[in-house]
């Protein structure tokens, strides 16, 4: 093995630009002291597989030779020891990636080293979280991202275990300290940066664990008894027939208002079938205590509000003329629509008296009476739910509320109940539903881990007049987050359904698809967007709402069957008029 020997010594005289070095071999501990190396012996290797691993260790300390700065890194490291292990990790992830990028050809021994590193730490057999594995992970998630090449399939489990509450903590300072491999003064201060936002993490990880035992011994029924109060709180009311029941049986408004029930047959099939999208899907909540359904005159003044509404007419006084003048030839339309009329040739009703000389000719004739008419769009509610997601903000937003402000007040002129809807999350990147999970050692599969809010503007009893100041709420920073769209469409649906009128329609206003980093980093990558295509496939074949959408800069034709995108907001208002049009010109 003295080739070996050797060769080893030759490549990192070589890689470390380094001549003055000294090798001592047979060593159980593989490291470096000023200029001499200890590595283990060579003679033991007897696969060609430990021969390589057996080159990666020495290409790393010859690049350790090459990069790392001792006095450098003596000013920077942690005192505490656990932070000294992560620091060490980062620097080691620091080496690592320059060798790969600036010397290819010891990239694959690099690796065959790594793969030896995770089976010796048998990751692929670790099942829970624990906050002693905090310096693998960093390693592990930093070396993903340094080089964005896979890691070894061993280490898939245990990385998904920590990857979705780690990486969104600690990306920014990953894509800053990327910046900084050949820095090492600048690479390790953000280093530190990073390392105390973990210690923190931990530091919460522990006080949670603490915490949840204490929430434990007390009464765990307040809970499940608060979420069941109202059904108005629980938007996914139809996932369960056994949730159902207990919502409607609990929810005083449904049992006062008995006109607003849905029949017991309607209410089963509904809740069977959403029922069954859940089942085959698989689709969640991982918790609903936590989800808000809010009337917008709540959520903040009402002086506010009237601040917000100036603002919503200066900045869109050119949209407000516009939309103003578009919604008259719809308000016209309407009234046509609305006018009733003589229905003749009958044979019960009010008598016709330019018939009454055909009896005098024929004894036998009977279709002398008439009766009036009238059109059936009295008889029609509508919903428009919109979009309050992040990617709304500025003149989308501006435009929808001010479209829904202006169209609400047209279709109540002309007889039309209608109802105004929006739907966010509470929080980015989920909120207390998320803290609940990771407190629970975060459970693979966990479903949606976000804190839903969802906003009435306009109920179909409200005037105008009363909540004219309520559309402007949109414009109210911090109001728009992420967005969940197929629970909010059977939010929705639950709503609509109650209604008595006999023509249902409802509007949904978009501009994109659904989205929730903290739902999708832990489930499925199309998790929220499959149910969303299953919800709109229900209500488009198995229900009687008439269901039609508008993407604003994003093609939502494939999810909806009825649907149409604009490229720019100014056209919002033009085309929801059209769509209005369509659907009163439409007999059905």
């Amino acid at each position: 093995m003295l080739n070996i020997d050797k060769s080893i010594t030759a490549t990192i005289k070589s890689i470390s630009e380094k001549k003055n070095l000294t090798f001592s071999f047979n060593n159980k501990v593989i490291k470096v002291e000023g200029n001499k190396i200890f590595l283990p012996n060579s003679s033991l290797l007897k696969k060609k597989i430990d021969l390589k691993n057996y080159r990666g260790i020495a290409d790393f300390l010859a690049l350790k030779l090459k990069y790392h700065k001792t006095n450098i890194y003596n000013n920077f490291k942690p005192n505490n020891s656990v932070n000294r292990e992560i620091f060490d990790a980062l620097e080691e992830t620091r080496i690592i990636s320059l060798g790969s990028i600036y010397m290819k050809g010891i990239a694959s021994n690099l690796k065959t080293r790594l793969e030896f590193f995770c089976k010796k730490n048998q990751f692929n057999k670790i099942k829970k979280r624990n906050n002693s594995q905090i310096t693998q992970v960093i390693k592990l998630l930093s070396l993903e991202f340094f080089l964005e090449q896979k890691l070894p399939k061993n280490t898939y489990s245990f990385i998904n275990l920590w990857k979705p509450i780690v990486m969104p903590l600690i990306l920014e300072n990953l894509i800053e300290i990327r910046k900084e491999l050949n820095n090492q003064k600048e690479f390790s201060e953000i280093s530190l940066d990073l390392i105390k936002k973990i210690q923190k993490f931990c530091k919460q990880k522990k006080e949670k664990e603490k915490e949840k035992e204490k929430n434990l011994k007390k009464n765990n029924k307040n809970n499940y008894k608060n979420k069941e109060e109202k059904l108005e709180e629980n938007i996914n009311s139809f996932f369960s027939d056994k949730e159902f029941k207990k919502n409607k049986s609990s929810n005083k408004q449904l049992k006062e208002n008995k006109s607003k029930k849905i029949s017991n047959k309607k209410s089963d099939y509904i809740n069977n079938s959403i029922s069954k999208i859940n089942e085959e899907i698989k689709y969640k909540a991982y918790t609903k205590k936590y989800d808000k359904i809010i009337k917008a005159e709540d959520y903040c003044k009402n002086s506010e509000l009237i601040k917000l509404n100036n603002l919503l007419l200066k900045e869109s006084k050119n949209t407000f003329l516009t939309i103003k003048r578009l919604a008259k030839k719809l308000q016209n339309k309407l009234l046509v629509f609305n006018k009733s009329f003589w229905n003749f040739d009958l044979e019960e009703g009010k008598i016709n008296n330019a018939k009454l000389s055909k009896i005098v000719v024929n004894n036998n004739f009977k279709k002398i009476y008439k009766n009036l008419e009238e059109k059936k769009i009295k008889d029609t509610v509508v919903t428009i739910l919109i979009d309050n997601s992040g990617s709304m903000r500025g003149k989308p937003i501006q435009t929808a509320a001010i479209c829904s402000k202006i169209i609400s007040k047209i279709l109540e002129k002309c007889f039309v109940k209608v109802e105004v809807l929006g739907f966010t999350t509470k929080e980015w990147k989920g909120g207390k539903s998320r803290e609940d999970w990771i407190s629970n050692n975060m459970p693979e599969k966990p479903g949606r881990l976000n804190d839903l809010m969802h906003i009435v503007y306009k109920t179909p009893e409200d005037t105008l007049k009363k909540i004219d100041n309520n559309f402007a709420l949109m414009l109210k920073d911090g109001l728009l987050k992420e967005n969940i769209d197929g629970e909010s469409l059977i939010w929705a649906l639950t709503r609509i359904l109650r209604r008595t009128e006999e023509r249902k329609i409802l509007m949904v206003i978009s501009d994109g698809a659904p989205v929730d980093d903290s739902t999708i980093s832990s489930n499925y990558s199309n998790y929220l967007e499959k149910h969303l295509k299953k919800v709109i496939k229900f209500i488009e074949n198995k229900t009687n709402i008439e269901i039609v959408a508008i993407g604003i800069g994003h093609n939502v034709n494939k999810y909806y069957k009825k649907a149409v995108t604009i490229n720019d907001p100014d056209q919002l208002g033009g085309t929801m008029i059209k769509n209005f049009l369509e659907l009163f010109d439409n007999k059905k």
